[in-house]
This record gives structure tokens, sequence and C-alpha cells, in this order.
């Protein structure tokens, strides 16, 4: 239960830390290309966890203040309306994900 996320969030930090490494060396490009793995991780977490082996739900409350800190800093790092639309998206991505993922599973098992 807890390697997924664990993996999730190593991932996560190491990135958060290169960002601001390549930020602060001026490269721009790696700097863009890790924002937007960062992006897609942060708004994409339910199914990042569940290609992990892990439980989609457990990021049902982290993918909130995720997506809140990924709207700030799209934003600028000021305080913008735009902050809340991250923070809908991403709950609406793991609505999404969650309801998809529910049916991905079998009824029954099979013999063969």
């Amino acid at each position: 239960m807890w390697k997924p996320i664990l993996v999730y969030t190593v991932t996560f930090v190491t990135l958060f830390i290169s960002h601001i490494i390549a930020a602060a060396n001026d490269l721009d490009l790696l700097f863009r290309i890790i924002a937007s793995i960062i992006t897609i991780q942060t708004m994409f977490a339910g199914l990042v966890l569940h290609l992990l082996k892990g439980d989609a739900r457990h990021a049902r409350y982290p993918v909130i203040a995720l997506s809140a800190g990924l709207g700030w800093a799209y934003a600028g790092m000021t305080l913008d309306w735009m902050i809340i639309a991250w923070v809908i998206g991403a709950i609406l991505f793991q609505y999404g994900t969650e309801k998809g993922l529910k049916y991905n599973s079998p009824a029954h098992q099979h013999d063969g």
C-alpha cells in the first residue's frame, strides 16, 4: 500500500528540487521539461498511483494541495483566480480517473 505512495512522493520531490536547480542555473529548456512532468504528475496523480500499482483514491486529498501549488506557480507566484481553475481541473481528472478505473476489472474471474 505504501510503496506506490513513497515512489510517487520521492519522484515528485526529486523533480521539484530539480526544477528549482534548473531555474537557478538558467537552464530554461530543462526547467520547462521538468515543469511539464510535474504538471502531468500532479494533474493525473490518481492515474499515476494506479500505474504504480497503488490505489488511485489515495490521491484524493493530496491532489487538491498539489494542484493549488501548481496553479500558484503558473499564476506567477501570486494569488489569482486561475489557482481555483487548476484545483477544479485536478479534481475533475481525479474523479474521472476513479470512475474510469471502477470498471477496469472484470465482474468475475476467467479460467483461461
